[in-house]
């Protein structure tokens, strides 16, 4: 993985989600809309780090279930500027978006509920 591009994609990606969470917790579509325009900009990053085709950005738009999808795809850059993540590392990563994604579906259940 380049490291380069593997760190801008990590300095652009946590602030998107959290725009992006922000935006879902006081349901507001314009800041929701701009954590993710944020996102597709740091998995360019992180497609750019895996030498796959920058298309692969498109997965911002699914917020933390995309970055699971790209994380799963293989490093294509032959580079080993960063070291390969461990196979722990990645079960983690389910962990801590399954625990997100629940977050994000709590307000979504309760606008359902008191509706």
């Amino acid at each position: 993985m380049i490291k380069k591009y593997n760190n801008l994609s990590f300095a652009v990606g946590i602030p998107g989600l959290l725009i992006q969470f922000y935006g879902t917790v006081i349901n507001s579509p314009v800041l929701q809309l701009a954590g993710s325009a944020v996102l597709i900009v740091a998995f360019y990053f992180y497609a750019a780090a895996k030498n796959r085709h920058r298309a692969f950005c498109l997965f911002g738009l699914l917020s933390i279930i995309g970055l699971l999808v790209l994380a799963s795809l293989k490093d294509k850059s032959g580079s080993d500027e960063v070291m390969p993540e461990k196979v722990n590392s990645k079960g983690f990563l389910i962990i801590i978006a399954i625990l997100v994604f629940l977050v994000f579906l709590i307000p979504f259940l309760n606008s359902l509920i008191n509706h």
